[in-house]
């Protein structure tokens, strides 16, 4: 919700205002999103799975951003000043639900709050959603050169919102570690799970959320993405060194440069949706979080 977009109504009506979330209600929610649900038949509803929770977080965003950011995401977003990793830190600290941590003690809830685990030796930090919202406004808003974006009447207001969201440090950004990227890189053979957890992951049990097994395929899932990454830039840049042709290694250098966990983790989901939907993967692990 940008609010000073000439092209995105900025008025109280607007379903999705900041204060419009910190209204929301279940009944609100499910009406909102009912007409593209599947169709309803005399015998059957479709129900938003975990609503409440959903409704939640709405609400979160919306006092979030009232409280911290002047009921404008593109207020949130400038104060990150063209940083990723900023604005990842940014939406933390603003949005309770959003972090996605576990602390690996052997003595339960040792970290008295979210302060104290931003510092602490026993967390681990994923932040699987956080980063993801980051590297979608930095796909939408500021991936692209502004004379390639669909507000070709509006130039001057999407420049403002390019020069905010072109963020120049994408690659402090990772992976994005949820289901289906490690499924993908199980079926490959880049990661390979251990016995016991294979036949349960096969076997569709759910798995104990912040668990070792969900934490080790969640980690082991950052790593092998960094990895990739590291092997595809040093494959681009071997072939940059061989072409003979300047225009071509131009080219490879660029795309290089694209090289990053993210752009990696995209074309590893998109795959895998392929996949998927031909009955060509084995199952996913899962688990039932609202960090995914």
């Amino acid at each position: 919700y940008v609010t000073n977009h000439p092209n995105i109504i900025a008025a109280s009506s607007y379903e999705l205002s900041p204060s419009k979330l910190a209204a929301m209600t279940p009944n609100k929610l499910q009406s909102l999103l009912q007409p593209h649900f599947p169709p309803s038949t005399s015998s059957q509803s479709y129900e938003l799975p975990n609503i409440q929770r959903r409704c939640e977080l709405l609400k979160e965003l919306g006092d979030g951003l009232m409280r911290n950011h002047d009921g404008s995401a593109l207020s949130m977003i400038s104060k990150a000043n063209r940083s990723a990793d900023a604005l990842v830190r940014i939406i933390l600290d603003s949005f309770p639900g959003f972090r996605d941590y576990v602390d690996t003690s052997d003595i339960p809830n040792t970290t008295s709050g979210w302060e104290t685990a931003k510092s602490s030796p026993t967390v681990i930090h994923f932040y699987k959603r956080a980063q993801i919202a980051v590297a979608d406004i930095w796909a939408a808003l500021g991936r692209c050169q502004p004379e390639f974006t669909p507000f070709a009447d509006s130039e001057s207001s999407y420049k403002q919102l390019h020069n905010c969201c072109h963020f120049t440090d994408m690659n402090a950004v990772t992976t994005f570690p949820d289901y289906r990227v490690p499924q993908i890189l199980r079926n490959v053979g880049v990661m390979k799970y251990a016995s016991s957890l294979a036949k349960a992951v096969d076997d569709q049990v759910e798995l104990e959320k912040s668990g070792l097994d969900e934490i080790s395929i969640r980690a082991a899932t950052v790593v092998a993405v960094e990895d990739l990454v590291q092997k595809v830039k040093e494959k681009l840049g071997s072939m940059a060194v061989m072409d003979d042709s300047a225009i071509n290694r131009s080219k490879l250098d660029k795309l290089s440069e694209d090289v990053s966990a993210v752009t990696i983790d995209w074309y590893l989901w998109q795959q895998g949706e392929k996949l998927d939907r031909q009955n060509l993967l084995e199952p996913h692990h899962r688990v039932r979080t609202t960090y995914y």
